[in-house]
């Protein structure tokens, strides 16, 4: 399984624009194959801050995600409202018990 950690922050006061923004992304994202989980989760820590953490069963169906017109438009909408690019940290997971 592979997960991704997508991290980024909004302009002041556009954080719920760009969770507005992300709805349809994430809709079609769920969707795709391969995709176990995609969810955005805000910061409780400031008003900027943005995750996505993403759940995949394969790095060829994750670079395919990459490559899809809904991401592609949800980048290019929320464009005027991030002040940083994001910081993209893959990993490659084993489930695992205690």
């Amino acid at each position: 399984m592979i997960v991704v950690t997508s991290t980024f922050k909004s302009v002041p006061d556009s954080r719920a624009k760009i969770v507005e923004l992300s709805r349809p992304a994430v809709e079609a994202t769920r969707k795709e194959k391969g995709c176990i989980r995609y969810e955005l989760f805000v910061s409780t820590e400031d008003d900027v801050t943005l995750q996505f953490i993403e759940e995949w069963t394969d790095i060829d169906s994750l670079k395919s995600h990459l490559k899809s017109a809904h991401l592609a438009a949800f980048k290019e909408a929320r464009k005027d409202f991030v002040q940083e690019g994001a910081v993209l940290k893959l990993f490659d997971a084993k489930e695992t018990s205690i």
